[in-house]
C-alpha cells in the first residue's frame, strides 16, 4: 500500500515534548543508536502468520517499486522514550513496536547471513548490513546492539546477532529467524520475481514508519 505523507513535527505537552515524524528503518537503525525493550513488556510473541504477513508486504513492495521506486508501505506506528544522547549509543526505550522492530531486524540478519553463505566474493554486502543496521561496532558492549531485547530474548537474540546458533533452545526469535532465511533463500534462485537486493531496498528504504518520541 502507498501510503501519504503524515504530519511531522514538536509538540509540547506540559513540560515534556514530543517529536513526531514519518521514518524509514534505515533512519530507524543508522547511527550510534540503541532501542531497548524495557524489562515489563512481553517477550517477543509473533508467530509464522505474522511473518507471513509482513514477508507478504515486503514482496509486494519490491515487485512495486521496480516500476514506482517511491512507492512506501506503512508498517505501524514505533513509540519511544528518549533515554540518553551522550557519548556512547544514543538510547530509547521502545514503548510500542518492539515486535515489527524485533522482527524487522531478524530479517535483516538472515538476510546477511545467507548473503555470506551464496555469495562468499561480495562479503562487503553482508558486512554493511551487519555494521550499520544490527550493531553499534565502536561502543561499549551494553550499547553494542542496535535492538536489545528484554531479558528472556537475548540469549536467543544475540545467538542470532553474532551467528552462534549453536546450542540455542527453540524460541520465537529463532523461529522468526530460521522462517525469513527459508524466505530469502528462495529470492536467491533464478527467475525469482525480486532479488536480495529489490528485498533489502524495501526493507531499509520501501517501509514506513511513524516514530513518536518523547523526551
Amino acid at each position: 500500500m502507498l501510503c501519504r505523507t503524515r504530519p511531522t513535527g514538536r509538540a509540547r505537552r506540559g513540560r515534556q515534548f514530543v517529536q513526531v515524524s514519518e521514518v524509514k528503518l534505515r533512519q530507524i537503525l543508522e547511527g550510534t543508536k540503541q532501542y531497548q525493550v524495557p524489562l515489563y513488556q512481553r517477550t517477543y510473541s509473533w508467530q509464522k502468520k505474522q511473518h507471513e504477513r509482513i514477508w507478504t508486504d515486503i514482496v509486494e513492495l519490491a515487485e512495486t517499486r521496480k516500476t514506482q521506486p517511491s512507492a512506501t508501505h506503512f508498517t505501524g506506528s514505533l513509540v519511544l522514550a528518549l533515554g540518553s544522547i551522550g557519548a556512547g549509543a544514543s538510547t530509547f526505550l521502545v514503548v510500542d513496536g518492539q515486535q515489527r522492530l524485533t522482527t524487522l531486524t531478524l530479517l535483516l540478519a538472515a538476510l546477511r547471513d545467507l548473503l555470506s553463505e551464496k555469495f562468499p566474493s561480495e562479503p562487503k554486502r553482508a558486512a554493511a548490513l551487519h555494521d550499520q543496521f544490527l550493531v553499534n561496532g565502536y561502543s561499549a558492549e551494553a550499547e553494542r546492539l542496535k535492538v536489545l531485547p528484554t531479558q528472556g530474548d537475548r540469549p536467543a537474540y544475540l545467538g542470532v546477532i553474532d551467528t552462534q546458533l549453536a546450542g540455542l533452545s527453540k524460541s520465537p526469535i529463532l523461529e522468526a529467524y530460521t522462517y525469513f532465511k527459508a524466505r530469502l533463500s528462495s529470492t536467491f534462485d533464478a527467475g525469482s520475481a525480486v532479488s536480495h537486493e529489490q528485498i533489502s531496498d524495501a526493507v531499509l528504504d520501501g517501509l514506513d514508519f511513524v516514530s513518536i518520541t518523547a523526551d
